[in-house]
């Protein structure tokens, strides 16, 4: 007896250490697990793409606006075009007015509440604007979404606050995944007994007994495995989530993070995505059907994908609609209805890829520069200066024309970029980095870097002309055959593209032809360093190895990089450096960057007027004076460009607002047989004509004055001389030369000679 006491006694002290041991282990893992949950749900929960807006678009009476691009825009932007607008996010259109029933948003400088807008358009001009029904002078668009950048996990998803989530949502939800949700501690011992009861009796699984913080805590903090250990973590997390946080905080961290479907790579989690993935809707739009179609996605999205088994996702529906309406959530009416309708899911089950993938670099390559790659993870909202006419327009340029050219050449494989900035802002409006649009590949626009032939030349004139007291548009430049020698002692003759010679030409002469033996002496009396130094000076950063063969253009840049040194060119000196990217703003809308002041003088404005004169003289009857009947004689500006063996066909052209950079080639640096006047060119000319030339307006500075020069010399003269022409010149830099060539006759007759007419 006294050995079975002692026996029972030694074996009590075992299990009171044991439990002790246990408890201790329990407390310890437990605190190991809060601090777990602790840094995640009180950290950044997940990794939510960014965010692309596009251009931010106000509209102002009087001004020309197409109502066919504000619907196709609203459409786009996932606007539903009908006969009688009534809720957010439909629009209205007639002749000559469109009204919009405009979703609240958050942006930028202000918050917009859901808002009913109208526009009145007669012959293309805004002639009324009304806001709620109020008169109003101007009013701000909805900014397109363009683009998800989704993270490296492959999660993708659309937070949405509770407030955001329908109630017959919420309600139906905890009715199927968790009844007493709002009763129990993280762990519902009567809905685990109820579950099996209903297991048992169906035969099969039919009902999980975890609770909805359970499948939050397995979902956001465990893997999938189904292990006895796993399960003691969900329900220790579980308990902690609902002792550390309130049980609305948790049912909105499960609207967010329950997984609803898979979109290709891409996994749909939260119901803020799921709306948009299953019927192209955002939640606060959803329909009682919808709402159950959802819901029913959690217990299974590949078994009840609607898509691929529709039979078995209308049956789930349809019994969730039922339970719906037993708890009175819906009126019989509203069940029959929803019962009788169809699944009306989108058409195709794979969200619209990245339409854009071309500025859609740039975009990720200016986000790089702003915002660590952790911010960036974080739900941010990037807003740009794109737009979306001018990119659907440039798109559509570069797949009509390069066939065009291909036909006439009897080639195939011709390339083409291109870049549409706004002049005054440096916003980038549209981008194209090859023929095919969509295409996520090789961006030639940003990473093809080509010599860009005669493009340099402006830069070179620039420097020059900047030495006002040495240099006009009238200097006089020899164009005769010369030879240079490198420091090996190796020869170049450098030619002129038609093989000719003209003795001499005048400056603007020269850049006007694109002649290139002009301009080398020019480069090479003006100075190499000073040039290299312009060009820096217009924007570009890169090491100049500079050397006489740069004059013409033995520089390799991409369209992006050269597009920035002719801003300042078409902006009167003036430029910032050229920007996808305008606003950065957090998920809590707080800026995180934005675009500041950072332009600068880059070349003095009487420099910059006297080149942008010339190129205008280009675009008439010099290089590009095809644009004069391509584009009914607009006034614009522009230069083209040609590389060695014609491998590169070049054209930047440029009116009041936009500047555009063409570039055409070959992937394999082959010829292509084209010059810039008869490949890239056309391409410009036709954007242009799509989207309209607004016209260059002349805004000559002070200082600038029309002076008289005679041809031959170059000197400024009086009105008494011969065989002169009048070009603007920097005035504190003419001296007026008493003597000419030749004096003009006096053709008047005695009379008028008498009277001094």
């Amino acid at each position: 007896m006294n050995i079975d006491n002692t026996l029972l006694r030694k074996i009590a002290i075992i299990l009171g250490k044991l439990t002790i041991a246990g408890i201790f282990t329990l407390v310890i893992f437990s605190i190991y697990l809060d601090a777990k949950v602790r840094k995640t749900f009180e950290g950044q929960r997940w990794q939510v793409p960014v965010q692309v807006y596009g251009q931010l678009q106000t509209l102002q009476l009087g001004e020309p606006l197409n109502l066919v691009e504000i619907a196709e825009k609203l459409s786009l932007n996932g606007y539903q075009k009908v006969n009688f607008v009534t809720r957010t996010g439909q629009f209205a259109q007639s002749a000559e007015k469109i009204n919009i029933f405009q979703r609240p948003f958050e942006f930028m400088d202000s918050s917009h509440l859901a808002q009913q807008l109208s526009i009145t358009v007669v012959n293309n001009n805004i002639v009324a604007l009304s806001r709620d029904k109020k008169a109003v002078n101007s009013i701000q668009l909805e900014p397109q979404l363009l683009a998800r950048i989704v993270p490296d996990n492959k999660e993708d998803r659309v937070l949405v606050s509770l407030e955001e989530v329908p109630s017959d949502l919420i309600d139906t939800l905890l009715l199927i995944e968790d009844r007493d949700f709002y009763h129990h501690h993280g762990v519902s011992p009567v809905g685990i007994i109820r579950a099996l009861f209903k297991n048992i009796s169906a035969g099969r699984t039919v009902q999980g007994g975890s609770t909805l913080t359970q499948q939050l805590a397995k979902n956001m903090f465990l893997s999938r495995d189904r292990t006895i250990t796993r399960k003691v973590q969900e329900a220790l997390m579980a308990v902690i989530l609902e002792l550390r946080y309130s049980k609305d905080q948790i049912l909105e961290a499960y609207l967010n993070e329950v997984y609803l479907g898979q979109n290709g790579a891409h996994g749909v989690y939260g119901f803020g995505l799921a709306a948009q993935f299953y019927f192209d809707r955002k939640i606060d739009q959803l329909t009682p059907a919808q709402i159950a179609l959802l819901i029913a996605q959690v217990k299974g999205p590949s078994y009840y994908d609607p898509w691929r088994h529709p039979k078995r996702a209308l049956e789930r529906r349809d019994l969730i609609l039922r339970l719906m309406f037993e708890q009175n959530s819906l009126t019989l009416v509203e069940f029959e209805q929803g019962a009788e309708s169809a699944l009306s899911i989108r058409a195709n089950r794979r969200l619209a890829k990245n339409k854009y993938p071309a500025y859609l670099d740039l975009v990720k390559s200016e986000l790089n520069q702003h915002l660590s790659s952790f911010t960036q993870k974080s739900g941010i909202k990037v807003f740009t200066g794109f737009s979306h006419r001018s990119q659907q327009l440039l798109e559509k340029t570069v797949t009509e024309q390069l066939v065009v050219l291909e036909r006439q050449l009897q080639q195939t494989d011709l390339e083409a970029a291109m870049v549409v900035t706004d002049i005054a802002s440096a916003e980038i409006r549209a981008v194209v980095g090859g023929r095919e649009s969509g295409y996520a590949g090789f961006n030639r626009a940003i990473n093809a870097k080509r010599h860009i032939g005669s493009l340099i030349k402006p830069a070179i004139y620039a420097t020059a002309l900047n030495k006002y007291s040495q240099y006009n548009l009238a200097t006089i430049l020899s164009d005769k055959a010369i030879t240079l020698k490198s420091d090996t002692g190796k020869k170049w003759q450098p030619k002129n593209y038609d093989g000719k010679y003209r003795g001499q030409v005048s400056l603007i002469e020269a850049l006007i032809h694109s002649l290139n033996v002009p301009t080398i002496n020019l480069g090479m009396s003006v100075g190499l360093d000073p040039i290299a130094t312009t060009i820096k000076d217009l924007g570009y950063q890169n090491k100049i190895a500079m050397r006489p063969s740069v004059l013409l253009g033995a520089l390799s840049m991409s369209p992006i990089e050269i597009n920035q040194l002719y801003l300042a060119i078409a902006n009167k000196g003036y430029a910032q450096e050229s920007h996808a990217i305008t606003k950065i703003l957090s998920a809590d809308n707080e800026v995180l960057w934005q675009v500041g002041e950072t332009g600068k003088q880059r070349i003095s404005a009487e420099s910059a007027y006297l080149v942008d004169y010339a190129l205008g003289q280009v675009t008439k009857v010099g290089t590009a004076r095809s644009l004069t009947w391509r584009l009914n004689s607009k006034d614009i500006a522009g230069k083209t460009g040609t590389s060695n063996d014609l491998r590169d066909s070049w054209f930047i052209g440029y009116d009041a607002k936009h500047l555009v950079t063409t570039w055409l080639g070959k992937d394999n640096n082959l010829t292509t047989g084209l010059t810039g006047s008869s490949g890239a060119l056309p391409l410009f000319a036709d954007f242009m004509k799509k989207q309209g030339v607004v016209n260059k307006i002349e805004q000559t500075p002070a200082g600038v004055e029309p002076t008289l020069f005679e041809i031959k010399t170059g000197n400024a003269v009086t009105e008494d001389c011969a065989n002169t022409v009048v070009y603007p010149a920097v005035s504190k830099g003419i001296s007026i030369s008493s003597s000419c060539l030749q004096v003009k006759e006096d053709n008047r007759s005695w009379l008028e000679k008498l009277f001094g007419n």
